[in-house]
């Protein structure tokens, strides 16, 4: 299993220190762990942390050979508060490496040998970087936006673009409300705003995260939900990332809907009950989680 993703690759800054993060990175990391073979075209800085960040994500087996070097910005770094339930929000810098992304035709190969193509919306803030989105999605097979929302770096005219250049949809329950009803949604429902994204978008995959409620997943007309896992929650940070690469993981294999959502809340569950975005777990590990004894 081939699978590039596209995006920002950063240091979350927490009060106890600097986390390898960005949201694209987490999904190729998670991917990487459970087997496949992960890439990530990002940009970084030529400075330390650029540095640092390329010897931590080759760690982590994700390739680096299409992490970008700029010598004019810098990489990005993230303030991260986290309130009393552990949920994060996120002091972005703009501009940063990841906003400069160029397209290089080593890049393009890459993409057009994947087996799936990820990217989000808060890497495309920027006219390059957007640019060069485009062109890689040109030559991607199977196209999977995670539609990561980040106040101020979106529109809802550029979400809807994305949204129909992808093969698959990942949302959250709020994203979900907030882009269905900027595009005119007069529901209220989560599956009845995932039918309408789907026909306005005429996307056939569409998976929204529902918190510690679980999930819902949407495939070829047909609804699976699972509720979730019941976890002592220690930070959310990265949790839907390791969610979405475990189901992309499953559903690349060809698992049943059902399995692959079960798969992914319970790898989501065991991501938040853990500190930082990419703890290593095992497949033994997540089997025991699902099914112990």
């Amino acid at each position: 299993m081939k699978v590039t993703s596209f995006g920002e690759v950063l240091w979350d800054d927490f009060e106890s220190g600097k986390v390898l993060g960005g949201a694209p990175l987490n999904v190729m990391v998670r991917l990487s762990n459970l087997g496949a073979d992960a890439a990530m075209i990002s940009r970084r800085g030529q400075d330390a942390d650029g540095d640092e960040l390329v010897r931590q994500v080759a760690a982590k087996n994700v390739k680096t050979d299409f992490i970008q070097t700029d010598t004019e910005q810098a990489t990005s770094l993230v303030k991260v508060s986290l309130d009393a339930k552990g949920c994060a929000s996120y002091e972005i810098v703009y501009p940063c490496a990841w906003d400069r992304i160029a397209v290089e035709n080593a890049a393009l190969q890459r993409v057009a040998e994947s087996d799936a193509f990820v990217f989000g919306s808060l890497a495309v803030r920027d006219e390059v970087s957007l640019a060069s989105l485009r062109r890689y999605l040109e030559v991607a097979k199977f196209k999977i936006f995670d539609v990561n929302l980040r106040e101020p770096f979106y529109t809802t005219e550029l979400l809807l673009d994305l949204m129909k250049q992808a093969n698959m949809l990942k949302l959250n329950d709020d994203e979900l409300q907030l882009v269905a009803e900027a595009l005119g949604s007069k529901y209220h429902s989560v599956e009845q705003n995932i039918r309408f994204i789907a026909e306005l978008t005429d996307t056939s995959t569409i998976c929204v995260t529902l918190g510690n409620h679980g999930a819902v997943l949407f495939q070829d007309n047909r609804f699976v939900h699972h509720s979730g896992f019941r976890v002592q929650v220690a930070d959310t940070v990265g949790a839907g990332d390791s969610f979405l690469g475990a189901l992309i993981y499953k559903l690349l294999n060809r698992a049943d809907p059902k399995e692959a959502i079960t798969f992914a809340c319970a790898l989501g569950g065991m991501v938040a009950s853990k500190h930082g975005a990419t703890p290593q777990i095992s497949l033994e590990e997540i089997e025991r989680f699902m099914y112990p004894m």
